[in-house]
Formats: C-alpha cells, structure tokens, sequence
C-alpha cells in the first residue's frame, strides 16, 4: 500500500503543498516545516510515478530524463506553476528514493527564484545569531569546514542548511533561511537569520585569509548560484548579487582539513 503524506509545508516564506512516498530524505526532516496556518497555497508539488511513462501530452512540460528506451522523468505545470506533477519512471533508477528527492528539491528551488530568492551552493552556519555561509562546488570541503566549527564551538553553532541555503536580499538588509533539501543529511533549520560574512573555500594548505574584490566576489557568486533559465530571473540574480556585494563581506579561505582554518577565518570576520 502506496501512503500519500499531501501536507502543507511553510518553507522560506512559501507555502508548498508537497507529497512524497519515499521517508529516506525527508521523515524527521520536513515535518519541522509543516504549516497549519490559513494562508493561501502558493504551489502544490504532487509526484507521481509509472512502470513505464506515456509522452506528455501538456504543451507545458519539462523532460528531466530519459533513456534509449524511453522516458525517466519529466513534470507537467500550469502557467503560473501552481499546479506542478512530477513524474517518475521508478523502475528504470536504482534509488527512485533520491530521484524523487532530487527532482522535488530541483523544483522548489525554481519556485524560491521566482518568489525573489536566491539559492546558493554551499553550508550555512547560525554562529551566535549570525549566519556564515561556506561556499564551494561539491567536493570542497564545505560541509567538513562546517562541521569542525560545531566542534569548536558546540552550542553556539547551528545548521541552517547544509546544501542550498536560499538567501532573501531585502531593503532590510540580507537573511538565510533553511529548507529541507540539504544534501544527504537533515541538516537545516526552520529559520531566518541575518547573514554575516560569505566565505568561498578553496582547497588549500595555509588557511590564508583573502578579502575579495568587487570582481572576484561576483565572479564567485555566479558560479556557485543556482543559475535561472530566463533572462528576467538571471537580472534578478545579479541584482541581488549587487548587493549582496556592497552589505556581505566575501572571503577567499584557502583551506586546509584542520581547526585552524576555522580560526583564520573566524578572525577575519570578527576582527579578533
């Protein structure tokens, strides 16, 4: 027997209608998220999975994947993507657990960007209030730098979110939320709080600190956002990168795999 979990979910500000099949990524994770308040549902995400996927007959579809055989996922939607169905050819993936999750998380951070939202590749931290985001492609050592200032700090160290923390850029100045979709772990928080520094991390050995220029600064940015598929939503973007650059400190660490580089960037943020 198939157990539909459609719940609503308050996830940065949105209210997402969202089912999902499989408990691996999101049991004891997203129901820290569920809403129960009387506002509007702004997007509602319903997966659905075949034996084998027939060709989308909507002339609003998104092919995900597919085979020689043929299709493994793709999603139908509305104009205004309010009503979006995933489906998913669970038969041809060997995880359909992280397929789903995957595409889900694809999805919701599509729909952030369009709420005004900006998604960034990387760890987030809440150290004493303070969000300190590591960012870095995949394999950098983010969420190992992340880790060793838990161990530092105990208490005074939180996750906000350990993979696309999605940041809103406000005339009151620039938070970060978490969100459910954080990687491999359950490690974010149902929270917003205000962002303190930026720090690109490069593998490294001297844990020097480099304060970046306007120019490096965007140029780091860039690479590591989640990049929009249309012109007004990528001005979005680098409007918020602007920003971002004139109010956030942004830092170059080249890191090494021990406590000191959490001591040298510390330093430089905080000025100690």
């Amino acid at each position: 027997m198939v157990v539909i979990h459609m719940k609503k979910y308050l996830i940065a500000g949105l209210v997402i209608e969202f089912d999902y099949r499989y408990d691996q990524y999101f049991k004891n994770n997203i129901e820290n998220y569920i809403y129960e308040g009387s506002r509007e549902v702004d997007h509602t995400i319903t997966v659905k999975y075949a034996l084998e996927l027939q060709k989308p007959t909507s002339k609003l579809h998104r092919i995900f994947s597919k085979s020689v055989s043929g299709l493994k996922a793709y999603m139908n939607y509305d104009e205004n993507y309010r009503n979006i169905e995933i489906w998913i050819d669970e038969d041809t993936f060997t995880d359909a657990a992280t397929a789903e999750y995957v595409y889900t998380g694809m999805i919701f951070l599509e729909l952030a960007q369009r709420h005004g939202l900006l998604p960034l590749h990387g760890s987030a931290i809440n150290y004493k209030g303070d969000v300190i985001l590591f960012a870095a492609p995949s394999g950098t050592g983010k969420s190992t730098h992340a880790r060793m200032w838990k161990h530092l700090f105990k208490d005074d160290v939180s996750w906000v979110n350990d993979d696309k923390p999605l940041l809103d850029v406000t005339s009151e100045g620039i938070f970060v939320y978490g969100a459910p979709f954080s990687g491999q772990y359950s490690s974010n928080t149902n929270d917003k709080k205000p962002l303190k520094a930026i720090v690109f991390l490069q593998q490294g050995i001297t844990d020097n600190v480099q304060k970046l220029n306007e120019k490096e600064a965007l140029k780091h940015l860039m690479t590591n956002t989640l990049r929009p598929t249309e012109e007004a939503l990528w001005d979005q973007a680098l409007n918020h990168f602007e920003q971002i650059i004139k109010e956030i400190p942004i830092y170059l660490l080249d890191a090494s795999l021990s406590t000191s580089a959490v001591k040298s960037i510390k330093k430089a943020i905080y000025n100690e």
